[in-house]
C-alpha cells in the first residue's frame, strides 16, 4: 500500500514537472519568437581584413538571419534582403569611399529592409553569418562576381508607376552596322513601340536603358566593334530586374550620338566630329541637362505621363487636380527636362521648383498660390508677439548691422563702415575712394540701385513695419525688437557677416639711382712785356696767371717783383676749376730783356654714384583705405591786394591704398604713392622735385613686382678751340678745350602685400 502510494506521489511530481518545463518552454518560445518579430540592424560597420580585403559587418539585435542577395553588374551593386527585420541606424546613407565600395544605403520597407552596397566597378564577394552578425566580405576586383550565397532576383516593386502603366517589354534582336561617313550604328530591334528609353554619358560612356524591358540571354554579351572604324569601341548588352542596359565604350570623345525610333527598331547612331565641331555642338547644349530618353504613347493620360517622367528621374512632382487630360507624344533621344517642358506647353501647365519638390498646375495657379500664401503670412506676421532680443557684436560696428537690417548699405568701398551722423550708408574717409586711377577725393563709387532714401534697398530690408533695432556704442550691442521668425533671420544674418576681417601689410620701395661723371681739359698761353734790370736772367712758376718771383745768380727765389705783369694771356681756354677740386699747372718763362712767356695747364674731373631709398609701408584690413605720410612743409609767400600771405606745401613722401583681397590668397591694390623733395633754391623761392605714381596692380601674396620706373640720362661732349693753331700737330692741345659729361638718374617703384595670417608680419 504504500509503495503505491509513493509510485502516484512519483507521478504526480513527474507531471507536475513536466507541465512546468512545457510551461517554460512555451515561455522561451513565445520570448524567442517576440525577439524574432523585433529583430533590428543596430549597427553597420566596415574594417580591413587579411588579404587587403574589405569586409562590411552589420550587427542585428539578435540571432542574424540569412539574406536574401543578388547583384547587378552595371550599375555595380550588391543587395541584400533580410525578412522580418526592421532598421534601428540613425541614417539611411553610409558614405564608405574604401576600396571598391562607394556607400551602402539601407531601405526599410513594410516586412523587410534591404542593405544596398554601391560599387565603384563589379567585385567579387562572399557573404558569412557569425551569431548576430552578417559578414559581407569583398575580395580584390578584376575577377567575375561570386558568392556563396544564392542569387535572388527580388520581385518588382508592384507599386512602381512605370510598372502598373507599363507591361513588361521586350528586345528581340540587336546588332551593328558603319555607315557610309564613318558612322557607328547599334540596331535594337523592340517587341513594342512603347518602350522607354533613356541614354546617358558616364565616364567616357554611353548608356541605353530600357525602362521594365527583358533582354534574352543570347544577346547578353560584349561586342568588339573596334576594327570597323567607328566612334564605337565595345558594346555590351546586360539585364536585370528591372531595366536592360546597353553600355557603348568609345575610342575618343570627339562624337555625336542621337537614336530614333520606326518601325519596332531603334537606332543609335555615334557620328564622328572634329574638335572644332564638337566645340559648337556643346555650347548649343546648355540649357537642358537631364538624361535623354524616348517616348512613344498614343493617348495617354497627362498624369500618367507626369507621374513616369517623376518615376523615371526620381524627382519628387505634385500635381494638382486641375492637371487632367490625354496627350500622345513621340519623342526620340530628348532631355526628360526638355520633353517635360513640352507637355506643360502644350497642356497649358507650367511648373515651381523648390529643394527637390516640383509642383505642376495650369498656368496661373501657382501665382495664385503663393499670393495667398504670402496674405497669410502678413495676418500672420501682425499677430505675432514682439520679442526683444540683445545681439552682442563681435568684429563690426553695431551701427552697420543696424544700417543692414533696415536695409541699407554699411558704406562705400574703402571707407570701412564709418558711420554718418544720419545713419545712413556711410562716409568716406578724409583721403576720399580710390577712383579707377588712384585716389579721387571726394568721389562715392558705390551706387545702390533700386533703392529709396539714402542707400536703402526694401528688397533686402530684414526688420518689419513693427521691428526696430537700437545700438548701444559703449558696449556695440544690438537691440533688436521684432517677431521669433524676422529676429532668426536678423540672427543669421549677423553669425553670417560678423567674421573677422583679414588684414594685409602694404610694402613700398621707391629707389633713386644717380651716376654723374664729368670731366674737362683746357689750357691759358700767353707772353707779356717784362720790366726789369737788363741783362738779368728771371724764371718763377706759379698758377693762374700769378706773378712769378724772380732768382738771383745764387739761385735764390724772391717774389713780390711789382716790375714783372704776365696777366695778359694770347689763349684763355682754361678748365673751370673750381676751390677744393680739379688742379692746374701755371709755368711762367722769363725770355729776352723784356718779355714774359706765360703757360697755365687745368684738368677737371668729378665722378659720383648715389642711390636713395625710401620704404614706407602700412597695415590695413582688406577693403579698407590707409595713408602713410612724411616730409616737409615749405614756406612761400604770395602778394595780391589783400597783402603779402604765406602758404605751405607739402614736399613729403606718401604712400595711399585700398587693397582688396581675393578668395584665391591675391591682393587687388589701387594706389598712390608719391615722393616729394624740396628742389633747386630760386629767387621766386624753393622748388619741389616731384616723383608720383597713381595706378592699379593684382599681386600675388608676397610676390613684389615693380609698378614703373623713370630713367633720365645726359651725355655731352664739348670742345673749344682756336682755328687753324687748335688743329695744328703737337702743339694744337694749346689752343683748345675739352669737357665731357655723362650724369644718369633712374627711378624704380617697387610694392610687396602680405596678408597677415596670426595678426604678426615677418620680413
Amino acid at each position: 500500500m504504500e509503495n503505491k502510494q509513493g509510485d502516484t506521489m512519483v507521478g504526480i511530481a513527474r507531471c507536475f514537472l513536466s507541465t512546468h518545463y512545457l510551461i517554460v518552454f512555451l515561455m522561451l518560445f513565445q520570448m524567442t519568437a517576440a525577439a524574432a518579430s523585433d529583430l533590428t540592424i543596430t549597427n553597420i560597420d566596415v574594417a580591413t581584413v587579411s588579404g587587403g580585403k574589405l569586409q562590411i559587418q552589420l550587427e542585428l539585435s539578435g540571432a542574424a538571419v540569412t539574406p536574401k542577395v543578388f547583384h547587378t553588374d552595371n550599375p555595380a551593386r550588391i543587395a541584400m534582403d533580410l525578412t522580418g527585420v526592421k532598421s534601428a541606424l540613425a541614417k539611411k546613407m553610409y558614405p564608405i569611399n574604401q576600396g571598391a565600395v562607394s556607400s551602402v544605403y539601407v531601405a526599410e520597407a513594410a516586412d523587410r529592409i534591404r542593405i544596398v552596397v554601391n560599387l565603384m566597378e563589379a567585385t567579387p564577394f562572399e557573404t558569412t553569418i557569425e551569431g548576430n552578425k552578417i559578414l559581407l566580405t569583398l575580395n580584390s576586383a578584376g575577377s567575375a562576381v561570386t558568392s556563396t550565397a544564392k542569387p535572388y532576383y527580388p520581385e518588382q516593386d508592384t507599386h512602381s508607376a512605370i510598372n502598373t502603366l507599363m507591361p513588361e517589354q521586350a528586345i528581340s534582336g540587336l546588332d551593328f552596322k558603319r555607315g557610309d561617313n564613318g558612322e557607328g550604328r547599334i540596331l535594337v530591334a523592340l517587341a513594342n513601340p512603347n518602350t522607354i528609353v533613356n541614354s546617358r554619358e558616364e565616364a567616357g560612356k554611353v548608356v541605353v536603358s530600357f525602362v521594365n524591358t527583358r533582354l534574352p540571354d543570347n544577346l547578353a554579351k560584349r561586342l568588339d566593334v573596334s576594327e570597323f572604324g567607328t566612334p564605337v569601341k565595345y558594346i555590351e548588352a546586360n539585364t536585370s530586374s528591372r531595366e536592360t542596359t546597353v553600355t557603348m565604350s568609345l575610342q575618343n570623345s570627339l562624337y555625336d550620338y542621337s537614336l530614333f525610333q520606326a518601325d519596332g527598331l531603334l537606332t543609335i547612331e555615334f557620328r564622328p566630329l572634329t574638335s572644332a565641331e564638337k566645340e559648337v555642338l556643346d555650347n548649343k547644349r546648355v540649357k537642358y541637362t537631364g538624361d535623354r530618353l524616348s517616348l512613344n504613347f498614343q493617348d495617354i493620360d497627362i498624369r500618367s505621363v507626369i507621374a513616369i517622367l517623376a518615376e523615371f528621374t526620381g524627382q519628387n512632382v505634385v500635381a494638382g487636380d486641375e492637371v487632367v487630360g490625354t496627350i500622345t507624344l513621340k519623342l526620340d533621344d530628348v532631355p526628360w527636362d526638355e520633353a517635360l517642358d513640352f507637355i506643360m506647353m502644350t497642356k497649358g501647365l507650367e511648373k515651381f521648383e523648390t529643394g527637390n519638390v516640383t509642383l505642376i498646375a495650369p498656368i496661373g495657379k501657382i501665382k495664385e498660390y503663393k499670393e495667398k500664401q504670402k496674405e497669410t503670412e502678413a495676418v500672420v506676421e501682425q499677430l505675432d508677439p514682439l520679442i526683444t532680443e540683445y545681439i552682442k557684436i563681435n568684429y563690426a560696428r553695431a551701427e552697420n548691422f543696424r544700417n543692414l537690417l533696415n536695409g541699407q548699405d554699411t558704406g562705400a568701398f574703402g571707407s570701412c563702415g564709418a558711420s554718418t551722423a544720419s545713419g545712413g550708408s556711410g562716409s568716406s574717409s578724409n583721403l576720399g575712394n580710390i577712383g579707377a586711377v588712384g585716389l579721387v577725393p571726394g568721389q562715392n563709387q558705390l551706387n545702390s540701385g533700386n533703392s529709396t532714401g539714402q542707400g536703402q534697398n526694401e528688397q533686402f530690408k530684414i526688420l518689419s513695419s513693427r521691428g526696430s533695432a537700437v545700438v548701444d556704442a559703449r558696449t556695440n550691442t544690438l537691440i533688436v525688437r521684432e517677431t521669433t521668425k524676422r529676429l532668426e533671420e536678423a540672427k543669421k544674418l549677423i553669425r553670417k557677416l560678423d567674421v573677422p576681417v583679414r588684414q594685409v601689410m602694404i610694402e613700398s620701395r621707391i629707389v633713386i639711382a644717380t651716376n654723374t661723371f664729368a670731366k674737362q681739359m683746357g689750357v691759358k698761353f700767353g707772353a707779356a712785356a717784362l720790366g726789369g734790370t737788363p741783362g738779368q736772367t728771371e724764371f718763377g712758376i706759379g698758377g693762374g696767371g700769378a706773378i712769378s718771383g724772380t732768382k738771383g745768380t745764387k739761385g735764390t727765389l724772391s717774389g713780390g717783383d711789382s716790375n714783372v705783369k704776365i696777366n695778359d694771356t694770347l689763349v684763355d681756354l682754361g678748365a673751370a676749376v673750381a676751390a677744393g677740386s680739379g688742379g692746374a699747372l701755371a709755368l711762367t718763362l722769363v725770355k729776352g730783356a723784356d718779355y714774359v712767356l706765360n703757360l697755365e695747364l687745368s684738368a677737371l674731373q668729378d665722378q659720383g654714384l648715389g642711390e636713395l631709398v625710401s620704404n614706407p609701408r602700412v597695415m590695413t584690413s582688406d577693403r579698407c583705405q590707409a595713408s602713410i605720410k612724411q616730409g616737409v612743409q615749405i614756406p612761400y609767400q604770395t602778394v595780391s591786394q589783400n597783402g603779402t600771405q604765406t602758404q605751405l606745401v607739402d614736399a613729403a613722401l606718401q604712400l595711399d591704398v585700398l587693397p582688396q583681397i581675393t578668395p584665391s590668397g591675391s591682393v587687388v591694390m589701387q594706389l598712390k604713392i608719391t615722393k616729394d623733395a624740396p628742389g633747386e633754391v630760386t629767387p621766386g623761392g624753393i622748388g619741389i622735385d616731384t616723383r608720383q605714381i597713381s595706378t592699379n596692380v593684382h599681386v600675388m601674396n608676397g610676390e613684389t613686382v615693380v609698378l614703373g620706373g623713370v630713367f633720365e640720362g645726359i651725355q655731352q661732349n664739348t670742345t673749344n678751340k682756336v682755328p687753324f693753331f687748335a688743329d695744328l700737330p703737337g702743339v694744337g692741345f694749346l689752343f683748345k678745350k675739352t669737357a665731357k659729361q655723362d650724369n644718369k638718374k633712374e627711378l624704380l617703384i617697387f610694392i610687396t602685400p602680405k596678408i597677415i595670417t596670426d595678426n604678426t608680419i615677418k620680413d
